[in-house]
């Protein structure tokens, strides 16, 4: 009984890695948000793609012209977003001005 249980768990175990193994990522600005709609469009290099998203609360935090990074699934001929991150920037410090005079 006890070697079941412990088969089980490694199937379960490699069941679980290989899910993970599917996701995608593609990071881009947010073009639109349908809240009511639990959709969320996003500009890449390429095109806007868009995401459907099984509850509100991935886009909680997240505004059109916001970027992000966007990992997702592919469920058929929709792309189902597991996790949205906003991208933080980095703004390149400012250089001192030269001295002038003396």
């Amino acid at each position: 009984m006890k070697k079941y249980a412990v088969i089980l768990v490694l199937v379960v175990a490699c069941l679980a890695a290989a899910g993970a193994a599917y996701a995608a990522e593609m990071s881009g600005t947010v073009t639109a948000m349908d809240t009511a709609k639990n959709t969320i469009t996003i500009k890449g290099d390429k095109m806007d793609v868009g995401f459907d998203c099984e509850t509100g609360s991935l886009m909680q935090g997240v505004k059109v012209g916001d970027m992000v990074t966007v990992e997702y699934i592919d469920a058929g001929k929709k792309k189902k977003a597991v996790k949205i991150t906003p991208m933080k920037h980095s703004m390149p410090a400012a250089k001192p001005k030269a001295a002038v005079g003396c």
